[in-house]
């Protein structure tokens, strides 16, 4: 069989349903990392049982969408920048089973007195498991106030945990402009006001991590993107009259 062409249009993220992710995702496994396909598609099937009750947001009349598309956009865009890493794609794909899925995750996989992240650490690796741990929300995180000093200090830990916190902010961040006139813009709009600053300061620190590690095309290309979103989020709350 022939290689795929590496000129094979790029379809945008967000306009892939979850079918489209799929095979989206093995496409560029195969085609990029081939010798990491049990890994990343292993990961890919835990997280899209962990999530399968699951959906989205819903935006006014817009339909219902499969959770799984979140992780899958994650890991794609991680992918698009240049991470070639399998343990932080799988990371990716289970960044929010832990907040989300932990019971299940233990209840069906795990073992006694195992911890959610001991039970990721068995079936994923360590590495996947403590990319995993650095994304997830801590105990002590229970207002806004601690949610924005918890993501300042992400920002900054000089590890690739921070590049999926910033694929993950691309895409629920990212989405704001686009769900604001369904019926749901006072949620829109706390979002924003919570988004915002970790936005910028993950932008920052991508980009200070661009500047020391100019091998690695991912924290460039990230800070890029971030950078690009701080401007835009900055752009709509200025003409909101939000001040953030």
């Amino acid at each position: 069989m022939s290689a795929l062409p590496t000129d094979f249009p790029q379809v945008p993220l967000k306009q892939m349903d979850p079918s489209m992710l799929v095979f989206e995702l093995g496409r560029e496994v195969h085609r990029l990392m081939p010798e990491s396909s049990e890994l990343i598609t292993s990961a890919a099937a835990m997280a899209s049982f962990l999530h399968r009750r699951q959906t989205r947001f819903v935006r006014g009349r817009l339909p219902w969408v499969p959770y799984i598309e979140h992780p899958l956009r994650v890991a794609l865009r991680l992918m698009r920048w240049g991470v070639r890493d399998p343990e932080v794609l799988a990371a990716a794909l289970l960044h929010d089973v832990v907040e989300d899925c932990s019971e299940e995750l233990l209840r069906i996989f795990g073992r006694q007195h195992e911890t959610a992240p001991g039970c990721l650490a068995r079936l994923f690796g360590d590495g996947t498991a403590q990319h995993v741990d650095q994304v997830t929300n801590p105990a002590a995180v229970v207002d806004l106030e601690s949610y924005q000093i918890h993501m300042t200090e992400l920002a900054w830990l000089r590890t690739p945990a921070v590049l999926i916190k910033a694929s993950d902010l691309k895409d629920n961040a990212g989405s704001i402009p686009y769900q604001l006139g369904y019926g749901q813009d006072e949620r829109m709009l706390r979002l924003l006001r919570k988004y915002l600053p970790c936005v910028r300061e993950v932008a920052r620190g991508l980009s200070a991590m661009g500047l020391e590690a100019t091998s690695e095309f991912a924290w460039s290309a990230a800070a890029a993107d971030l950078c690009r979103l701080t401007a835009e989020l900055e752009e709509l709350a200025g003409e909101l009259g939000i001040v953030v």
